[in-house]
């Protein structure tokens, strides 16, 4: 029986890279976003405010501020997850459906 050569796919692996690229690209989007929200949220907690209602206000407000841009910033830590998730699920030649 004769040997049979197989010619890989080159538009495949290219369209592989792009994806690969894309979604490397998103994670470390995502990655910088959650330090970059985090550092906003403890530069709020280190504004000192007043001793008057307007300063113990602000203090209040800031510290609300920095407790919800925390949360933001988990969020965009499993967004940059995710999507080092999918980019290993895809290196490999997987799928993943929704």
């Amino acid at each position: 029986m004769p040997i049979r050569t197989v010619k890989a796919d080159t538009n495949s692996e290219r369209r592989t890279a792009v994806i690969t690229d894309e979604l490397a690209l998103n994670r470390d989007g995502w990655k910088r976003r959650a330090d970059e929200l985090r550092s906003l949220a403890q530069t709020c907690r280190k504004v000192e405010g007043w001793d008057s209602p307007a300063g113990r206000m602000l203090t209040d407000r800031l510290l609300t501020c920095s407790d919800s841009i925390s949360i933001l910033a988990e969020r965009a830590d499993k967004l940059a997850e995710a999507y080092d998730l999918h980019l290993q699920v895809v290196s490999v030649g997987g799928r993943i459906q929704i």
